[in-house]
């Protein structure tokens, strides 16, 4: 494999508005932007048809507020014409991940069911109030990378590449919003109180057969936040902390 490229992209907004969460990223309206159908296409490889996470629960209302990183590789498509061999190549999305920033809903409770990432209304019964009280975090997840790519640290190039990134722009990461826009966000992700600075916390749910990987990232398991189901798939709660710029 040739050496990947990175790609970024902050966070599409409306223009994923008619995107149809019943259909695969390639057969999308041609309004939503081809670099978001790119990590579809490796989430929908990954946990859709690898990990059987039905379709219409991949995409959620997280994506369109996400910042989005895809991982390239150049794939030869070469042809041979009237005997000669014509060497071409086209760019593949093989790995992928995104940061959604503040404000988030509670998480999950230990032995709880969900679909995939708590995508239920934040009201849900099985919920708990933050661990680490009322401090804003990032969260990254939709981790993925195609099975012919793994073992090519791929995964630990997206993750150093996003905290690096995450580290260094938190003002665009969370921007100061007026008050009124603030108590929108915070009213529609079920929190209560004032929403603080963001400074450096960051929050990933691990499936538990990466959590070691994870570890390795740095990152340590919340272990009041317990274990919980989301898909079928277990899943536990890790922190990292960053050293943020200006703070």
């Amino acid at each position: 494999m040739s050496t990947p490229f990175i790609a970024f992209q902050r966070p599409p907004g409306a223009s994923i508005a008619k995107y149809d969460r019943s259909k695969p990223s390639q057969e999308q309206d041609a309004s939503v932007p081809q670099y978001f159908k790119d990590c579809m296409e490796v989430r929908e490889e990954v946990f859709v048809r690898e990990q059987k996470v039905p379709i219409e629960n991949e995409f959620d209302e997280d994506d369109a507020r996400s910042f989005h990183w895809v991982v390239f590789a150049s794939v030869s498509t070469g042809s041979q014409k009237g005997g000669r061999k014509n060497s071409q190549t086209s760019q593949v999305p093989v790995a992928t991940v995104r940061l959604v920033p503040p404000p988030h809903p509670p998480h999950p409770a230990p032995g709880s069911e969900h679909k995939i990432d708590n995508n239920e209304p934040s009201n849900s019964s099985q919920t708990l109030t933050h661990p680490n009280g009322n401090e804003p975090y990032i969260k990254l997840g939709r981790l993925a990378t195609l099975p012919a790519y793994r073992g090519l640290g791929l995964g630990r190039l997206l993750m150093n590449t996003v905290l690096e990134w995450a580290a260094n722009n938190r003002n665009i990461i969370q921007p100061l919003l007026p008050p009124m826009t603030r108590e929108a966000q915070l009213i529609g992700r079920g929190l209560s109180e004032p929403l603080q600075r963001w400074r450096g916390l960051v929050l990933v749910h691990a499936q538990l057969d990466v959590e070691k990987m994870y570890l390795k990232w740095g990152f340590v398991t919340d272990k009041e936040m317990g274990v919980w189901d989301e898909e079928g798939i277990q899943h536990v709660g890790m922190w990292k902390r960053l050293q943020v710029l200006g703070i």
